[in-house]
């Protein structure tokens, strides 16, 4: 069955929470892109930031400006209003049928962090 508007503005209204939390944290694990860790230089410099306000909020307004371009950039390719290399023709959303199985080796969360070393053999 299609999605839902109540399912739809759910999920939209998910994602500017999880903008708003992941750009108002400063987390030093890092998971992108895999297996990259911060330095300890790094982490020293992101520590004087609880101390410098301005310079915080700077970085949360940024943070949250690049995670929002992202999550825009993933519907547009998914509705097939702007295209990735190849043919392609966009996705439909559904809400899942309790009653079906979920095909786990279509699973877009599972599937990100593993093309990562794709995509880097692709742009050397």
């Amino acid at each position: 069955m299609p999605l839902s508007d109540s399912n739809l503005n759910a999920l939209m209204l998910q994602i500017h929470d999880n903008i708003d939390s992941y750009s108002n944290t400063l987390n030093e694990e890092l998971s992108y892109p895999p297996g990259s860790e911060l330095t300890e230089e790094e982490k020293e410099e992101l520590k004087k930031l609880t101390q410098n306000a301005i310079a915080k909020s700077a970085l949360q307004k940024i943070t949250a400006n690049n995670a929002a371009e992202v999550v825009f950039s993933i519907f547009s390719l998914l509705d097939g209003v702007s295209d990735p290399e190849g043919e392609w023709t966009g996705l439909k959303l559904q809400d899942i049928n309790e009653n079906e199985e979920e095909d786990a080796g279509k699973m877009l969360h599972d599937t990100f962090y593993n093309t990562y070393w794709d995509w880097k053999e692709n742009n050397k």
